[in-house]
């Protein structure tokens, strides 16, 4: 077994788009505008509005740059709010997922008929880290989490995703609420 130290990041509710879809909602050839750098892409100035069959959900982030398809990333209390049933997925694993509404701040709207999941906690490990330590992408792997404040958890069935720089665990809000993680934190990968 191999344990290390990892940073953890909560990932909000975002959208990532595909070109047409960026067309439909802002104009023809319309690009994205980049408001902040984030690693393997950029969150963009432009937001929009989420609308399922309960409620809506307003000024939702788009990362950038233009994908293939669609995908909206919700936290299970989003989704629940907006009256949507999204599977917990990896990103890019989009069969078989419910559509939502997107409406651009111009009045513009979108309605794909998938794209919407609850994204699965998963780390993301650089080719060195996961090599020294012997972690591989086919076997989830454990976080613990303890910030001090009498919630310490251990998040089990975390996707390791091998590749860029960085080692980085990835939970949504919901997670890293439950976990009372702030900006700042790190945790301990359990590797079996």
């Amino acid at each position: 077994m191999s344990e290390f130290n990892v940073n953890v990041e909560v990932s909000a509710r975002h959208v990532h788009l595909s070109q047409e879809d960026i067309e439909k909602l802002f104009g023809k050839g319309y690009e994205l505008k980049v408001k902040k750098d984030i690693a393997g892409g950029f969150v963009a100035e432009e937001r929009v509005t989420l609308t399922g069959p309960k409620r809506t959900l307003e000024r939702v982030a788009i990362l950038g740059p233009a994908r293939k398809e669609t995908q909206i990333e919700l936290a299970s209390t989003d989704a629940r709010n907006l009256g949507v049933n999204p599977p917990i997925r990896l990103s890019g694993h989009l069969e078989g997922t419910p559509g939502i509404k997107i409406t651009a701040e111009n009045g513009n709207s979108v309605e794909p008929d998938h794209g919407c999941i609850i994204a699965q906690r998963h780390l993301h490990l650089s080719p060195a880290t996961a090599e020294k330590y012997g972690v591989t992408g086919d076997k989830p792997v454990k976080i613990s989490i303890d910030t001090g404040m009498n919630r310490s958890l251990v998040f089990c069935d975390v996707a390791v995703r091998v590749g860029g720089d960085s080692d980085v665990v990835h939970l949504d809000t919901d997670e890293g609420n439950a976990a009372c993680t702030g900006k700042s934190c790190t945790g301990i990968c359990i590797a079996e």
